[in-house]
């Protein structure tokens, strides 16, 4: 038959122009690219990483504000116990470490001169010149009182981190005075040393 290619003749050539449209239709398409550019993650992996994303974060404002109040409550438990190893990073710090045992084996002005204030806050209720005068003068002696008391508070340990620390740059002169206005057992991180200790 004269439509049928005889056995011994050769093979039609495919057309190249079609082949080529083909593949650039291929190539084109973004439905049929190979390959995101990144190999796809393991499921435990994808779980380990969606575990971790919840437990960063919390579901409700419920659970976000029972972790800050746990975290408060450890954070004034550990500053309730004193114990230095479990201070905050802040309150570790070797230099004020020093400058509270330092305020809290001294006789401070501070607690006197709260006392002092409500002497004068009572005598300014009392109807009589002269308790008011006299309460007014021993309100004035107090601030003077603290104000050298603090001065010379914090020359001494300033002194003192620089003897032992020389290359630290934390600053403790007013962190040891603000300690040393607050009675002893108002103050926090708690004291671990008496007043009856040697001095650092």
């Amino acid at each position: 038959m004269a439509l049928l290619p005889r056995r011994g003749g050769a093979a039609p050539e495919p057309d190249t122009e079609q082949v080529d449209e083909v593949e650039t239709e291929f190539a084109d398409d973004p439905r049929r690219t190979a390959g995101k550019g990144r190999p796809t993650p393991k499921r435990s992996d994808a779980r380990a990483a969606r575990t971790t994303a919840a437990t960063r974060a919390p579901a409700n404002k419920q659970e976000a504000r029972s972790a800050r109040r746990k975290q408060s409550q450890e954070y004034r438990a550990a500053m309730m116990s004193g114990d230095v190893s479990r201070l905050p990073p802040r309150e570790r710090a070797p230099e004020r470490v020093l400058a509270r045992d330092f305020v809290d084996t001294r006789i401070n002005v501070g607690p006197f001169f709260l006392i002092a204030a409500v002497i004068y806050f009572i005598g300014g209720l009392v109807p009589n010149g002269v308790i008011r005068l006299a309460a007014t003068v021993l309100m004035l002696f107090g601030i003077l009182a603290v104000v050298v008391d603090s001065i010379v508070l914090s020359m001494q340990v300033s002194r003192r981190v620089a003897a032992n620390y020389p290359d630290s740059r934390v600053r403790v002169r007013a962190y040891a005075a603000q300690r040393a206005l607050l009675p002893r057992r108002w103050r926090l991180p708690r004291p671990r040393v008496s007043r009856a200790d040697p001095r650092p």
